[in-house]
C-alpha cells in the first residue's frame, strides 16, 4: 500500500472499531504492520532545492563580480581573494555542522557553496600564476577534494554534483585511464547505500539514484566506447532490462512512478532500443565482419545475458509477474543477432524485432485494461502508434493510403479512452 491507501486506512480506523467490525487489538497490529505514515516532506524538499540554487547563485555571483575587476588586481590580491572565498566557505560550513548539524537545508546550503568555492579557488589560483590548462584534470582534482563533503555535511547535493562531475570527466578521456570512472563512482557508493538503508524514499534519495542511474549509462559507453561498434545494441539492451529488474526486484514503490527510477530508466531504454532496431538500416550496419568483433564485446554480452537471465529467476522465485515480455528483450535481441549472423540483408533480425515489437505493446494494452490503468493502455496504444507510422514510412505508399490509416490510429486512440473512462467510472460506482 502506497502512503495515501495507509492515511485513507488509518482514517476509517476509529469508525470500524466503533461500529465492532474489527477489534480494537486489530489497530495496533495494523499500525505495527504498515508502520507510521510518512511526514509530508514537499516543504522542507522545496526549501532544499531553493537552498542549493541559492548557494549556487551566490557562489556564481561572487565569481562573476570579482571577474569583472579581476584583471586589475595584483597577484597578491588575487590569491588572497581565492583563499579568503574558500576559507569563507569552510567556517560557513563548520558553522552549519556545530550549530545546525540536524537542518537538511542548511547543511545542504553550505556544502553546496563549499563545494562550489573550492572548484573556484582552484580556477582563480591556476589562472592567476598560469598553471598547467587541463581541464580534465582540474574537474578530477575538484571532485576528488570535494569528495569529503559528501560524507562530511552528508549532503546529497554534494553526491549529485560529484556524480554529474566525474561523468563529465569519463567523456574526456580515452585508453584504459577511462577505467578509473568506477573507483571515482565507488568511493561515492558508500554514501548512496547508506542514503538507501536509511532513508530510500525520501526525495533527496529518489533525485541521487536517478542522477546515478542516468550517469552510469553514459560512464559505461565512455569506458567501453571500444568494444560496442558491434554488439553495442545488445549489451545496451541488458542494461536496461537490469535496471528494470533491479527496479522491480527492490525499488518498486506502487502509485509514485517517479519514485522508481530504475523502473523507468529500464522500461523507456528498453523500449526505446527496440523501436530504433525495427528499422531495417539498423540492421545493415550491425555487423559487416563479425571475426572483427573483439573478444571483450563477447565477455560483456554474455555476462550481462547471463545476469539478465539471474534476475529473471529471482523474479520468477519471488512471484513476480509483472511485464515479464520486458526481461525477454535482450533475448529477442540475441536471437535477432544469431539470424544476423546467416542473413546479412537483416531482413530477418528485422522481422523478429517488429513482431516482437507488436506483441510487446499488445502485452502493455492488455495489462492497462487489467490493471485499470488508461495511463498504461495509452503507452501500449502509442508504442503501436509508432511502429505503424514507422513501417508507413518505410513502405513507399501514397499519401491517401497513409492519411487514412493515421485517421483509423486516431480513431482507435478516441475510442479506446471513451470506453475505458466509461468502464473506470462504473468500476468507482461499483465500489
Amino acid at each position: 500500500m502506497n502512503k495515501k491507501e495507509v492515511e485513507w486506512l488509518y482514517q476509517q480506523l476509529p469508525e470500524l472499531v466503533a461500529k465492532g467490525v474489527i477489534p480494537a487489538e486489530s489497530v495496533e497490529l495494523l499500525k505495527n504492520h504498515y508502520g507510521p505514515v510518512e511526514e509530508n516532506t514537499g516543504n522542507r524538499t522545496f526549501l532544499v532545492v531553493f537552498g542549493v540554487i541559492g548557494a549556487l547563485l551566490v557562489g556564481l555571483g561572487i565569481i562573476l563580480i570579482l571577474a569583472h575587476n579581476w584583471a586589475q588586481l595584483t597577484k597578491i590580491n588575487r590569491l588572497a581573494i581565492a583563499v579568503g572565498l574558500l576559507l569563507a566557505a569552510q567556517i560557513g560550513a563548520g558553522t552549519v555542522l556545530w550549530f545546525k548539524r540536524d537542518s537538511l537545508v542548511w547543511r545542504e546550503a553550505a556544502a553546496t557553496l563549499l563545494m562550489l568555492m573550492v572548484g573556484a579557488a582552484m580556477a582563480l589560483v591556476g589562472q592567476t600564476y598560469h598553471l598547467v590548462e587541463d581541464t580534465d584534470a582540474f574537474l578530477l582534482t575538484w571532485m576528488v577534494l570535494s569528495l569529503p563533503l559528501m560524507y562530511l555535511m552528508n549532503s546529497a547535493g554534494v553526491a549529485v554534483m560529484y556524480v554529474i562531475g566525474v561523468t563529465f570527466w569519463t567523456g574526456g578521456h580515452s585508453g584504459i585511464s577511462k577505467q578509473l570512472i568506477w573507483v571515482l563512482l565507488g568511493l561515492a557508493q558508500p554514501y548512496y547505500w547508506s542514503l538507501l538503508k536509511n532513508s530510500r524514499n525520501a526525495n533527496t534519495t529518489v533525485v541521487l539514484s536517478w542522477v546515478i542511474t542516468i550517469c552510469f549509462y553514459f560512464c559505461f559507453a565512455a569506458a567501453f566506447s571500444n568494444y560496442l561498434d558491434q554488439l553495442g545494441l545488445l549489451i545496451y539492451s541488458a542494461l536496461f532490462t537490469l535496471a528494470y529488474l533491479v527496479g522491480l526486484l527492490w525499488f518498486t514503490r506502487p502509485g509514485e512512478s517517479w519514485r522508481m527510477p530504475f523502473k523507468a530508466v529500464g522500461l523507456v531504454g528498453s523500449i526505446g532500443l527496440t523501436f530504433v532496431l525495427t528499422f531495417n538500416d539498423i540492421w545493415e550496419h550491425v555487423v559487416s565482419n563479425w571475426q572483427s568483433v573483439p573478444l571483450l564485446s563477447y565477455v560483456l554480452a554474455c555476462g550481462l545475458l547471463g545476469m539478465v537471465i539471474g534476475g529473471n529467476i529471482m523474479a520468477a522465485k519471488r512471484k513476480i509477474l509483472e511485464a515479464k515480455w520486458l526481461s525477454l528483450i535482450p533475448c529477442v535481441i540475441g536471437v535477432a543477432y544469431l539470424v544476423q549472423f546467416y542473413d546479412g540483408s537483416g531482413i530477418g533480425a528485422t522481422l523478429i524485432l517488429n513482431g516482437y515489437m507488436l506483441w510487446v505493446s499488445i502485452c502493455i494494452i492488455s495489462a492497462g485494461v487489467r490493471e485499470r490503468s488508461l495511463g498504461i493502455v495509452n503507452l501500449g496504444m502509442v508504442v503501436m502508434a509508432a511502429l505503424i507510422v514507422a513501417r508507413f514510412f518505410d513502405i513507399d505508399l501514397s499519401f491517401v493510403v497513409r492519411g487514412v490509416v493515421f485517421v483509423l490510429i486516431g480513431i482507435g486512440f478516441l475510442v479506446a479512452n471513451v470506453v475505458l473512462v466509461r468502464r473506470k467510472a462504473g468500476w468507482q460506482n461499483e465500489k
